[in-house]
């Protein structure tokens, strides 16, 4: 198949069994591969939909990249392939930009970073508006502690304590450019900026933060993981509702005006 289009794409993922398309369960591919199935006039099978990250079931995004490969000829334009997109999808998915793929693009092969937030509710009562959007955690919380250990994540570790049971990554060594835990008010943020992930990775490193700055461990807990590879000596693997893929890079193929983001200027071509 030739690769035609890129497609940056924002989701919630509250209603759907992950990216990755089931062949049951509903999930945000398997929506857009439908989609752009009625749009081309042609079987599912007939073309694919490649995500870059394979996010987990309940994980929302803002930045998720896409590609989609098939054989037929393109729509008059972009404009009228992502209004498509969008009018035959569920409004909890958005498509956000649509362009000609670049020669040589491979939404997942070529990805060399993504950056993940995962969002934490600490305060003794529910948000009532953003319940499925972050993880309610009550009893207070250290943030000096949980920044201690945020920075000891930061390098090039074997992260083997830090991935699901069921993870089969061939190689568990990930470099994390960057850990920062942020407050406003009841509102934490744990951003986390790397070259790639483990299943569950992030989930686990803040959920451990989480139990670190609850007192449950201390932040030397985080070498101790790294020299043992034990999984057991961690944090729970948080919620999945407080994660949102935030952004992929792509230095060798950027996007022509930088970036694009949700709510950000969109030209019709």
């Amino acid at each position: 198949m030739k690769t035609h289009y890129r497609i940056l794409v924002a989701y919630d993922g509250t209603a759907y069994h992950g990216w990755q398309i089931q062949s049951v369960d509903r999930s945000v591919e398997g929506d857009l591969t439908k989609a752009a199935a009625r749009i081309l006039n042609c079987s599912p099978d007939d073309l694919k939909v490649q995500g870059a990250s394979r996010t987990d079931s309940g994980v929302h995004a803002l930045g998720q990249v896409a590609h989609i490969a098939y054989d037929l000829d393109a729509p008059r334009s972009t404009w009228d392939f992502v209004r498509g997109l969008n009018a035959l999808t569920d409004d909890d998915i958005c498509v956000v930009y649509c362009e000609p793929a670049p020669e040589g693009f491979h939404a997942r092969h070529s990805a060399r970073g993504k950056i993940y937030r995962y969002k934490v509710w600490n305060h003794r009562f529910a948000h009532p508006l953003y319940g499925d959007q972050q993880w309610r955690v009550n009893g207070p919380l250290d943030l000096d502690a949980m920044r201690d250990a945020a920075e000891r994540l930061v390098g090039e570790h074997d992260f083997e304590a830090f991935r699901a049971a069921d993870c089969d990554a061939e190689t568990t060594v990930r470099e994390l450019r960057r850990v920062e835990v942020f407050q406003d008010g009841p509102q934490l943020t744990i951003e986390v900026e790397g070259t790639a992930f483990l299943k569950y990775m992030v989930r686990i490193i803040s959920g451990t933060l989480v139990d670190i700055g609850a007192g449950r461990h201390e932040p030397a807990v985080i070498d101790e993981m790294f020299r043992t590879g034990d999984r057991g000596l961690g944090g729970i693997t948080a919620p999945a509702q407080g994660l949102t893929l935030v952004e992929v890079f792509y230095p060798d193929y950027p996007w022509p005006g930088g970036t694009p983001r949700l709510g950000g200027p969109w030209q019709p071509s």
